[in-house]
């Protein structure tokens, strides 16, 4: 550890780093940067997280079947500066970003305490971990595991094939794209732990929930989910085409008030 250490002090001081951001010169994520994520805060839907003006339950959550996982929830809102920190993470190799990125569960975790025994982070499968030589999500669990005192347990579930990219799919596609993705290495391998799942972003939480089935196939309990940013989900069909009740048409109308599209914000 002390010559990793030194390896990166000498590195720092022949190639000094930038804000991923802003880049100013001094680290990878400035404190300024920081600084400027917007949190998210109690009025959100219990379940999946998004954000709403008063804390309730979501349609599509009150419309979906129930499953093992708990509740999800997002530190900061995805978005600038702090994308820029979660896409240096990921995919250009500054796993020291995770330091940072951790910080925010940590301070998610003092302000709105979950109960957990143990962090289990989102597998990567293996031809991904090879081509990227880590898994983020596990970078940011075991700092996180540092700060909280919880171990960090990364042989409990796996990812049994590879899919596609969440990226450019919609809500339906991404449930059908994560069904049977991830499985238990050893069905009772746990004993009623609670479970905190880590990752970096959350859209749809289609991800976070195959996992939590795996994860209640390996014995655990109770099963929570949070990530570092909580991002917006593609665009849904307009309430009046959904066929919604005018109970439902209310509460689509107050999360789309708490979620303004780009183009409706003024």
């Amino acid at each position: 550890m002390m010559q990793y250490r030194w390896l990166h002090g000498l590195i720092d001081l022949l190639f000094p780093p930038r804000c991923v951001a802003c880049g100013r010169l001094g680290s990878y994520f400035c404190r300024r940067c920081q600084a400027q994520a917007k949190l998210v805060d109690e009025q959100i839907c219990v379940r999946c997280g998004q954000p709403t003006t008063v804390r309730c339950t979501c349609i599509h959550c009150r419309q979906s079947p129930p499953d093992p996982l708990r509740g999800i929830r997002g530190a900061v809102f995805y978005g600038d500066p702090v994308s820029f920190a979660i896409h240096g993470l990921k995919y250009r190799g500054l796993t020291r970003l995770a330091v940072p990125l951790a910080d925010y569960l940590h301070f998610y975790l003092l302000n709105h305490p979950l109960p957990f025994d143990l962090l289990v982070p989102v597998p990567l499968h293996a031809q991904r971990l090879a081509a990227r030589g880590y898994n983020q999500s596990t970078l940011l669990a075991n700092e996180l595991g540092k700060r909280q005192g919880i171990p960090v347990a990364t042989d409990v579930i796996y990812r049994t094939r590879h899919t596609k990219p969440q990226v450019q799919l919609n809500r339906q596609q991404r449930h059908e794209n994560m069904r049977q993705a991830f499985a238990p290495r050893q069905i009772g391998r746990l004993q009623g732990e609670r479970v905190l799942l880590i990752d970096d972003v959350c859209t749809t939480g289609a991800t976070l929930r195959a996992c939590a089935v795996a994860l209640h196939r390996a014995g655990a309990g109770e099963i929570w989910a949070l990530t570092v940013a909580r991002a917006q989900p593609p665009p849904e069909p307009e309430p009046w085409q959904a066929g919604l009740s005018a109970a439902d048409l209310f509460v689509a109308w107050d999360i789309r008030q708490s979620n303004p599209s780009p183009g409706e914000v003024s």
